[in-house]
C-alpha cells in the first residue's frame, strides 16, 4: 500500500453541496433495495411465487455486483465518478419500472439485475468520489455520514413502503423510487463537478496483494452472513409472531435505529481507534449476537433486541470497511471498490439463497449459527493476513 498513490485532494469548495445530493440520492437508492427484505413475503405473494423463489430474485440481485468492475472499466474508464454517478442512477430508475410495470417474475428478475448493477455502480462512484476529496485520516466520517443513508432508507422507506404497498399494492414503491431516481438525475448537473481531464488518462495498473484479497475475503463472508439473517426477517416475523404489513414496517424501524447507532458510532470512533480495529470489534459485536440470538428468537422482545445488536455490529463493520479500502489502491479506487461490491454480492448471493433454505428446513438457529461461523472465519483472516495503510497526512 503506497503511499505515494495518493490522489490529491479536489477543489473542496463545493463538499457540502455534494456530499448533500449523494445522501439525498443515496438514500432513494436504498430505499428502493432495503424495502424489499420486510416485504419479500408480500412481493412473493405479488408476483405468485414462493418464497424460496422470492429469495432467488434477491440473490440475483447480488449476483449482478459481479458486473460492477466491468461497468466502471466501461463506462467510468480513467476513474469517471460523474459518468458512473449517471450511469448508476439511470440503471436504477430502469430497473424499479420494469419490476413494477412488468409484474411477473421473469420481468421482476430483469428488473432485479438492474437495481443490482444499478446501486453498487453509484456507490463506489459516491465514495471515490468523496475519499479523492477527503484525507485519509479523517474519511471515516465523511463516508460514514452517506453511509447513514442504509439505516435512514429503512427508517423512513420501510413505513412507507408499507403504507403504499397497504394503499396501492405491492408495485407501488417500485414506481415511487424510479421517479426520485428521475429527478436525482437532472439535479446533479448542479452539484457534483464534471470528470476532470487527468480521468481520462492513463489507468495505473490494479495490483493485488494478499492482503487486499483478504480483504475482499473477510467482506464476503460477513456479508453473507448478515444476509443469511436479514433475507428472512420478514418471514420469521410473520410465521412467528404474525406481525400485520404495518407491524412489519415498525419493526424494521426499531432495526433501522440500531443500525443508525452502528452507523453513527463510525463517525465517533473509527477515525480514533482505526478503520482495521473497528472492522475487528465489529466482527465480535455481530458475532456473538448472532449466537445469543439462537436462544431468544423465539421471544419477540427478546429477540428483536438481540437481532438489534448483531445488525449495529454489522453496521458498525461495513461502515468502517469502507474508508480502510479507500486507500488500498488510491490510484485506482474505484476500481478496488468496484472489487469489494463483488466480494459483498457474492456473500449477498450466497446468503440470499441458503437463508431461506436453513430457515424452512431447521428455522432460525440453523440460520444463527451459520452466520456465527461466517463471521469468525473473517475474524480471524482479518487479524492475520489484513495491514492498514499508513499515508501521509
Amino acid at each position: 500500500m503506497n503511499n505515494r498513490e495518493s490522489m490529491p485532494n479536489k477543489n473542496r469548495t463545493s463538499l457540502t453541496g455534494a456530499l448533500t445530493f449523494l445522501v439525498s440520492a443515496r438514500l432513494v437508492l436504498n430505499t428502493g433495495y432495503r424495502f424489499i427484505y420486510p416485504f419479500l413475503p408480500v412481493i412473493a405473494r405479488g408476483l405468485g411465487i414462493p418464497l424460496t423463489q422470492a429469495g432467488l430474485l434477491v440473490s440475483a440481485r447480488w449476483i449482478t455486483g459481479l458486473a460492477t468492475p466491468a461497468a466502471v472499466r466501461i463506462i467510468g474508464r480513467g476513474e469517471r465518478r460523474h459518468r458512473l454517478i449517471v450511469a448508476g442512477l439511470a440503471m436504477f430508475a430502469t430497473g424499479a419500472v420494469v419490476t413494477a410495470a412488468t409484474g411477473v417474475f421473469a420481468g421482476a428478475l430483469v428488473g432485479f439485475v438492474l437495481l443490482g448493477l444499478g446501486k453498487p455502480t453509484f456507490d463506489v462512484a459516491a465514495q471515490a468520489y468523496l475519499s479523492d476529496r477527503t484525507p485519509y485520516p479523517v474519511r471515516a466520517r465523511y463516508l460514514g455520514v452517506i453511509e447513514l443513508t442504509w439505516a435512514g432508507s429503512l427508517l423512513v422507506g420501510a413505513p412507507a413502503a408499507g403504507w403504499l404497498i397497504a394503499r396501492f399494492g405491492w408495485t407501488a414503491p417500485f414506481w415511487a423510487v424510479a421517479v426520485l431516481s428521475v429527478l436525482a438525475l437532472l439535479a446533479m448537473r448542479w452539484v457534483i463537478e464534471p470528470d476532470s481531464g487527468s480521468a481520462e488518462g492513463a489507468r495505473p495498473r490494479l495490483a493485488l496483494d494478499r492482503s487486499a484479497l483478504t480483504l475482499l475475503v473477510t467482506v464476503a463472508l460477513y456479508s453473507g452472513a448478515s444476509e443469511i439473517m436479514f433475507v428472512v426477517f420478514g418471514a420469521w416475523l410473520e410465521d412467528g409472531f404474525g406481525l400485520s404489513l404495518l407491524a412489519l414496517g415498525a419493526a424494521g424501524v426499531l432495526l433501522a435505529v440500531s443500525e443508525l447507532v452502528g452507523e453513527g458510532s463510525t463517525l465517533v470512533w473509527t477515525d480514533r481507534i482505526g478503520k482495521r480495529r473497528s472492522v475487528a470489534i465489529g466482527l465480535v459485536i455481530s458475532a456473538l449476537a448472532y449466537l445469543l440470538l439462537a436462544a431468544t428468537n423465539a421471544n419477540f422482545a427478546a429477540g428483536m433486541a438481540t437481532m438489534a445488536l448483531a445488525l449495529a455490529g454489522f453496521e458498525f463493520t461495513i461502515v468502517s470497511t469502507f474508508p480502510l479500502a479507500s486507500e488500498v489502491r488510491p490510484l485506482a479506487r474505484t476500481r478496488f471498490l468496484a472489487l469489494l461490491t463483488v466480494g459483498m454480492g457474492l456473500g449477498r448471493a450466497a446468503g440470499a439463497s441458503i437463508g431461506p433454505f436453513l430457515y424452512e428446513q431447521s428455522g432460525l438457529t440453523a440460520n444463527t449459527l451459520v452466520a456465527a461461523a461466517a463471521n469468525v472465519i473473517a475474524l480471524v483472516l482479518l487479524v492475520s493476513l489484513v495491514r492498514e495503510a499508513q499515508p501521509q497526512e
